[in-house]
């Protein structure tokens, strides 16, 4: 991963002691959003609550969680316990996704990449309100291009988000790339996760690669997404967060930013032309 200075990403180091001068654990915990093969499937309901944070609100956050989560395996030092992540999202050729058509308004389909070359997953995010459930698969790099062949031989981990992105016609839109700090651990008796994303930016993407974005224009300047991941009910370790901070959920969505800002979609579906036959009455 390139080093990125903590000033120039307003990253700071927070040093999450358990008050024995050891950091906790995050060993053998999974994201509480992950479900089926390589995450747990209790039958129970994940949630999903995001905020918009200024640098001072996250460096609060953090310090209120020091010592009682632990941060994620993939934090880099060299880049503030930050790590780079890269995801290549899919869309039909009308947006159906981005518009939320009936069929398509609670799932998205993405390649994921952790660091520059880091595992690579597919995955399929489905979400409903607040609740949110990931079924994903790891697979190679070099399997990525794969993807946009018409057929597979149906033994590959990736099999079945190849086949749903064929029956729902969908095909890359967009990479979307930010610097992740996240922590995981449990409270009151389940295992949760906080993540702090910033200097999220895009490009727009027509083919099935994992490329670096690069430099870009940020989609959220001076602001970080802060996401609260549990299970089932909000723990009191972030309820008092957000009644300390007072802080307001606010739902956004890194896709539908992108598209926005880059104006791949009409903010509103483009209505029907008339019947010829109503046009002559007018």
């Amino acid at each position: 991963m390139p080093e990125l200075s903590d000033t120039a990403r307003g990253v700071a180091h927070v040093p999450a002691l358990n008050g024995q001068g050891h950091a906790p654990s995050a060993s053998g915990l999974e994201s509480p959003s992950l479900f089926g093969p390589g995450g747990a499937a209790d039958g129970a309901t994940a949630y999903e609550v995001k905020f918009l944070l200024s640098e001072e609100q996250t460096a609060e956050v953090a310090a209120r969680v020091a010592g009682k989560l632990a941060l994620d395996p993939y934090a880099d030092p060299a880049m503030g316990n930050a790590y780079l992540t890269t995801s290549l999202y899919t869309d039909t050729p009308g947006f159906d996704v981005f518009y939320r058509t009936e069929g398509y308004n609670r799932d998205k389909f993405r390649v994921r990449r952790y660091g520059l070359t880091g595992p690579v997953f597919v995955e399929r995010k489905t979400k409903n309100g607040d609740k949110v459930r990931k079924h994903r698969a790891r697979i190679n790099a070099a399997e990525v291009p794969d993807l946009a062949r018409p057929s597979l031989n149906g033994e590959w981990a990736g099999e079945w988000f190849h086949s749903q992105i064929l029956e729902k016609r969908l095909s890359p839109v967009c990479r979307v790339a930010y610097e992740r700090v996240a922590y995981l651990g449990t409270a009151d008796g389940g295992t949760v996760r906080l993540t702090f994303d910033r200097n999220i930016r895009g490009v727009t993407a027509g083919e099935w690669k994992l490329e670096a974005v690069g430099a870009a224009a940020p989609l959220l300047p001076g602001r970080v997404v802060c996401e609260f991941k549990f299970r089932n009910t909000m723990p009191a370790l972030f309820k008092g967060i957000v009644a300390y901070l007072a802080l307001t959920p606010t739902p956004v969505s890194k896709y539908r930013t992108f598209v926005q800002k880059a104006g791949l979609a009409p903010l509103a579906p483009e209505p029907a032309p008339e019947p010829a036959e109503r046009q002559a009455d007018a």
